[in-house]
C-alpha cells in the first residue's frame, strides 16, 4: 500500500523530507511505521521515544488529520491512500 508521509520541524531536518509517498505493507501500524523510520534514521529515536520507549509526550502524529492519541495510538493502523504527519514538541511563550 502506497502512503504519504509529511514531516515538520526537526523531524523534517533528520528526515530530510518534507512530504513523500512511501510503500508500506498492507496492515501496518504507526509503531512499525515509526519503527522503520528509526532504523533508516537513528537519531529519531530518541527524539520520539523516551527511555522506556514509550512515546515520549507531545510528540504530535496525525492519522489523516486526527490525534492518534484519539485512535489507537501507536498500534493505529494504517490504510492505502492515508497522510501521517510527524509533529515534534512545541514550546513557546
Amino acid at each position: 500500500m502506497k502512503i504519504t508521509l509529511r514531516t515538520f520541524a526537526n523531524f523534517r531536518e533528520i528526515i530530510g523530507i518534507r512530504e513523500k509517498e512511501i510503500s508500506l505493507p498492507d496492515g501496518e501500524t504507526v509503531g512499525g511505521l515509526l519503527k522503520g523510520l528509526c532504523k533508516a534514521h537513528p537519531t529519531l529515536q530518541e527524539k520520539l521515544f523516551d527511555a522506556g520507549a514509550e512515546l515520549k509526550p507531545y510528540v504530535i502524529i496525525l492519522k489523516n488529520g486526527r490525534n492518534i492519541a484519539s485512535l489507537h495510538h501507536i498500534d493505529t493502523v494504517i490504510e492505502d491512500g492515508d497522510v501521517i504527519a510527524l509533529f515534534p514538541p512545541v514550546a513557546g511563550g
